[in-house]
């Protein structure tokens, strides 16, 4: 097997601080619809206008995305164990020398350039968690190959640092990011927008997608795969939506976990149009009740066209597949 030395994504890439967002490309127009600011495409730019009906709809992904820690910039996990043996960094180091000639200092790397002790509880990487879950199979076994002993959570560490920096992601965003600034939409993303993506996406499609569920300024972007929608009539012009909305957690207290940590969220909205035969053309909508401060930040698409990339240039994704494999 050839490898080839990692050099990094393109100029267009959006990298990605833990699970904070530090956006190098975002698309540079800012939109005016319905009285909306907005600097990223619409639901209904990508899928259509929305239509919904009266009734219960439900969809499920697929693909069914799997549960593993986090690891926040603040903990020490990745390049350094106390209980003794080794860390997943140190154990990638002497496989990578070893079995391809290739010596990585990406344990060095990771404590001197990436690790953050003073960082916030939140920041972590729960975004290369999310995309890599439904990307690829979870590791479920431990194994040992090159004389190294990989358990499920080395090779998950490993899955993930090669998602961290992710280019592509403005071009599948739906909703801008809440920075916490004075002219940032709380109410973005807006209800109709959300659904439609959600039901392009798990009822029509049975595609799983990935959502940042805290609308504040914190990032906790987890992979959703189930949806069921309740949808009633108000009057001419209206309808009320519950949905609920579950996705895999990374909250999980061991590190080699295997399998899905489910939670269920709920939310209500009310959609705005115009009736037609049983059907409501949607043009605008809603959030209220609890969820008027507990709905989505914003959603991203499916990933499959994500470039994969590490913040620790001394990691080769080719080889942490090797190990995979």
């Amino acid at each position: 097997m050839e490898i080839r030395r990692f050099v990094g994504i393109g100029v267009a890439a959006v990298a990605f601080a833990a699970c904070n967002e530090s956006v190098e490309e975002r698309i540079n127009t800012v939109y005016e619809e319905e009285g909306r600011k907005r600097e990223t495409f619409s639901a209904t730019d990508k899928y259509g206008p929305l239509k919904v009906k009266v009734g219960e709809f439900v969809g499920e992904s697929k693909v069914k995305p799997w549960s593993a820690w986090w690891y926040p910039l603040n903990e020490r996990t990745l390049f350094y164990k106390t209980t003794g043996g080794s860390s997943p960094l140190e154990k990638y180091d002497y496989y990578s020398g070893r079995m391809f000639n290739v010596f990585s200092e990406a344990a060095r790397y990771e404590e001197q350039e990436l690790y953050r002790p003073n960082e916030v509880g939140w920041a972590g990487l729960c975004h290369a968690w999310a995309i890599a879950s439904v990307l690829h199979p979870e590791p479920k076994e431990a194994k040992t190959i090159g004389g190294v002993k990989w358990s499920v959570g080395d090779q998950k560490a490993l899955l993930l640092k090669t998602y961290e920096k992710a280019g592509g992601i403005a071009e599948i965003m739906i909703g801008d990011r809440f920075n916490g600034d004075r002219n940032d939409d709380y109410d973005d993303i807006y209800p109709d927008q959300f659904h439609k993506l959600v039901q392009n996406h798990l009822v029509e499609n049975s595609t799983p997608f990935l959502m940042d569920y805290d609308p504040r300024f914190p990032v906790w972007t987890v992979p959703v795969y189930k949806v069921k929608f309740l949808i009633e009539k108000l009057n001419n012009t209206s309808a009320k939506v519950r949905a609920y909305i579950t996705f895999a957690s990374p909250h999980v207290n061991d590190h080699n976990y295997v399998g899905t940590k489910r939670v269920v969220k709920t939310y209500d909205y009310i959609l705005t149009g115009q009736w037609a035969n049983g059907t409501l053309n949607v043009t605008d909508g809603e959030w209220i009740e609890a969820s008027k401060n507990d709905h989505p930040d914003y959603l991203i698409a499916f990933p499959s066209s994500i470039e994969r990339g590490s913040l620790n240039k001394e990691i080769n994704y080719e080889i942490v597949d090797s190990i995979l494999k």
